[in-house]
């Protein structure tokens, strides 16, 4: 799991105005809460006095209120009041909390897990056309037992779709089948793909049968950061499907997936049942596959592979975790599960980097680059 990238914490309206909420991010616990003004706030949950746990408390004014002894803690992670002290004139520097950037789009609340300065960051994939009136959004989630890296790979696969969505190809009945050439085009330092033009089956449904008949496809796909992917289907020159999803690691093997579908075609709301089912359907059949890789935790460099030219996106995504592990981004899974229950931790936060000393919960071990 690596650290110093966008993750989605939760859906923005399941974030309310009165309560906090406890979320786990790559393996560690963060609160999210809303201050009076109705901005979005994440912190380490753990509070540095005795170890509370601070989704478990109050939201009290713009602050979270430890359940444990009151402690309370503004949205910069500073500590504004330690009940036990009294009212004094400023407070010790160790009983600050990692505190992270945050931002809401596409109904998702995005938080910054890492300690870049703001020009540096990885930024969030772009969904250009959420909010724009000739676009309709469906939105899903879904939650899997894998490593984001299975997802992002399985995403950027072309190959895949001719025998794992047998209703999106020709399920090798095609005895000349192959996929054309792929030219990855990079999208900036962050960011892949490609577009592929080649032969499908009629779609079932009437309606959409009438804006992409049998023949000619041109869709693709390609990553963003660590764990996220999107997916764009041309249906012809000017019906679009573009799906983005945007993962986050709960865990080394827990992943959750929020899915952000926009369309320009077929907009009426009858025909949202229809795409949410067939989406449904595909998630389901990725899933099934997805889930029995081996090894469930692909090495920074796979070993055991034999790859091919249709793996091209795949190995450009590789080549870029390996850059980011050189950076020192990612975390060491094995020592944070060693230390889990006996050693409190946290993602260091844009406010250690520039103060490193004086921190009363211990950084979250990474590996040496």
């Amino acid at each position: 799991m690596l650290i110093n990238f966008w993750y989605p914490a939760e859906r923005s309206e399941a974030l309310k105005a009165d309560a906090p909420l406890r979320v786990q991010m790559l393996g560690l616990p963060f609160v999210l809460w809303r201050d009076s003004a109705g901005r979005a706030h994440c912190a380490s949950n753990t509070c540095p006095h005795r170890g509370g746990s601070l989704g478990d408390g109050k939201v009290v004014g713009d602050c979270i209120q430890c359940p444990y002894h009151g402690w309370k803690f503004a949205g910069d992670g500073s500590c504004a009041r330690i009940p036990s002290l009294g009212p004094i004139e400023s407070l010790p520097p160790a009983s600050r909390l990692d505190a992270y950037p945050v931002e809401e789009r596409y109904g998702l609340v995005f938080v910054f897990l890492g300690d870049l300065p703001e020009g540096q960051r990885p930024t969030i994939m772009p969904c250009a056309e959420y909010g724009q009136p000739a676009w309709r959004t469906l939105a899903m989630n879904y939650r899997w037992r894998c490593n984001y890296v299975r997802l992002v790979e399985n995403q950027s696969d072309p190959s895949h779709v001719e025998y794992v969505h047998a209703g999106f190809g020709m399920a090798g009945k095609d005895t000349q089948y192959k996929v054309p050439k792929i030219n990855v085009q990079e999208g900036g330092p962050w960011s892949a793909g490609a577009m592929v033009v080649f032969y499908s089956p009629a779609l079932p449904d009437q309606d959409m049968r009438r804006m992409q008949a049998e023949g000619r496809n041109e869709s693709g796909s390609g990553y963003h950061g660590a764990a996220s992917t999107w997916t764009r289907v041309n249906f012809n020159a000017t019906d679009k499907m573009y799906i983005y999803l945007y993962a986050v690691p709960r865990d080394e093997l827990d992943l959750e997936i929020y899915l952000v579908m926009q369309r320009n075609c077929m907009l009426e709301e009858r025909y949202d049942e229809n795409f949410l089912r067939r989406m449904g359907v595909a998630v389901e059949e990725d899933r099934i596959v997805i889930e029995k890789l081996d090894p469930a935790v692909p090495e920074v460099v796979p070993l055991g592979e034999f790859v091919v030219p249709a793996d091209d996106i795949i190995l450009h995504y590789r080549a870029r975790l390996a850059d980011w592990h050189r950076r020192g981004w990612r975390i060491d899974c094995g020592r944070l599960a060693a230390m889990r229950g006996r050693v409190a931790c946290a993602i260091p936060s844009p406010a250690r980097r520039l103060q490193p000393v004086g921190w009363a919960v211990a950084p979250v071990p990474l590996l040496a680059n």
